[in-house]
């Protein structure tokens, strides 16, 4: 009897043993990651509402043809028919019309529909017509800066696929140092996460043929919906898309604030000669520049001492979405015939605060004749994917605040583990040596009992 209670407790231990080990298997090792889904409401659904971009008297981008308020309403019609596909959701807009709403009013209307996510529509222009890109706007506090830099991580990779330049996800502050844009500050007031797309300059060559056309503009609709559709893992039988097991979003870290504004230049800008050849004109460069906070998009350079500057060139190899630029890399620059060049190169930042390099005057005449060109007039550049660009000097710096910043790398970041990642590695080692120590000893006293009874015998 004995020996039948001793098997039964035994083997009640071990699978309790194993039960608890199970449980720790299956829990997240890292407990201040999150693979946050928003909870579906009483009715079962999301509720999303779709902002288009000013209306009214609000134009916003007027130029060359392109009227912001037109285009963001077509592209927000557009989003909404495709995310109407999709089951479990609700969707909303602020206005189908064109009228006049504040961002308040806008603001206060997701609230009135409890909206688990507000997107604001716009198109971009520069004060000198010279930037272009993507990007997306979040806020920069709470829940709603983390919710807001996960949608746009998605978003980013979305417009990357359509062929558009990055200039990432960002967050920007006002004198008071709170979110600069009103929509944004709004709905952050209210809880509810939000997100101002940018989706190209309707100023600016390289951007232009992306929305020149009806067509151009339900393409973006289409691509913000499926953008919408993978971060929230929605699914649609009518599309036959399923984006439930929907992984390339970032996780992210409670009480931790991502994408802070960077409201300083680049920490390092230096330019030395590679080469130099006076039959040709050529000059190959090497720009070494580095930005702590931010990785580097854009150089361009001068060859008249900062009189006059090129066009804004992409920073080869550059990766906004992982935070990533070279330090160093080299170019040729094509310096005219009958000059006597001062050159100096400008590095800009995520943000397009520049740092200026060195110059290097040390050059005789170049006069070698048009025989002599062994190219054009322009600078030889590194492969940038067709993406050239005349860039302002920073627009709107003097309205950025920085915020101190706790992680200047948030995106390059390796997971550490947690304290209470390592209590859960502690216990699952632990249990697993008492499982061992029990099994063992029914073994050992499995062995006694039968020596025992084979002295008997």
């Amino acid at each position: 009897m004995n020996t039948v209670n001793s098997k039964k407790s035994i083997l009640l231990w071990t699978f309790c043993c194993l039960l608890t080990l199970g449980f720790l298997c299956l829990s997240p090792l890292s407990a201040s990651a999150s693979d946050y889904r928003f909870p579906l409401d009483d009715d079962g659904k999301l509720i999303i509402v779709l902002d288009p971009g000013h209306g009214g008297e609000n134009l916003g981008a007027d130029h060359n043809g392109f009227l912001e308020k037109e285009m963001t309403m077509v592209v927000a019609n557009a989003m909404y028919e495709e995310l109407s596909k999709y089951e479990g959701i609700t969707v909303y807009m602020t206005h189908t019309e064109d009228v006049d709403m504040s961002l308040q009013e806008r603001a206060d209307f997701a609230a009135s529909v409890h909206a688990d996510f507000l997107f604001c529509l716009h198109f971009n222009m520069s004060p000198s017509n010279k930037l272009f890109g993507s990007e997306v706007w979040i806020s920069a506090f709470g829940d709603e800066n983390r919710e807001g830099y996960r949608f746009g991580s998605v978003q980013m990779n979305t417009m990357k696929e359509m062929g558009l330049f990055l200039r990432g996800v960002k967050t920007r502050f006002n004198s008071r140092s709170t979110d600069y844009y009103g929509i944004l500050r709004g709905c952050t007031e209210y809880g509810i996460p939000s997100a101002l797309i940018e989706h190209c300059h309707v100023d600016n060559v390289a951007d232009i043929g992306f929305c020149d056309s009806e067509d151009d503009l339900l393409a973006f609709g289409k691509a913000d919906a499926t953008s919408v559709a993978k971060y929230f893992g929605l699914s649609s039988r009518t599309l036959g898309i399923s984006y439930a097991d929907y992984e390339d979003i970032p996780k992210v870290e409670a009480g931790k604030v991502y994408m802070q504004a960077d409201a300083t230049p680049p920490d390092i800008c230096y330019l030395y000669q590679e080469d130099c050849d006076y039959k040709t004109g050529e000059v190959k460069l090497t720009i070494t520049a580095e930005d702590y906070d931010t990785p580097m998009l854009f150089y361009s350079y001068s060859i008249d001492n900062g009189v006059s500057w090129t066009e804004f060139y992409p920073w080869p190899d550059s990766d906004i979405l992982s935070g990533y630029s070279p330090d160093t890399f080299s170019f040729i620059v094509q310096i005219p015939t009958d000059t006597k060049p001062t050159i100096v190169v400008r590095a800009y930042n995520q943000y397009d605060l520049y740092a200026e390099s060195n110059s290097l005057a040390e050059y005789q005449l170049f006069d070698y004749g048009t025989e002599g060109l062994s190219g054009t007039e322009v600078a030889t550049l590194p492969e940038t994917d067709g993406l050239q660009s005349d860039i302002a000097s920073p627009a709107g710096a003097d309205d950025i605040i920085a915020i101190p910043q706790s992680d200047k790398n948030t995106e390059n970041e390796q997971k550490e583990i947690s304290f209470l990642s390592f209590l859960k590695l502690c216990l699952v080692c632990v249990t697993l040596l008492f499982i061992i120590l029990l099994i063992t000893k029914g073994i050992n006293a499995g062995r006694k009992r039968k020596s025992r009874q084979d002295k008997r015998r």
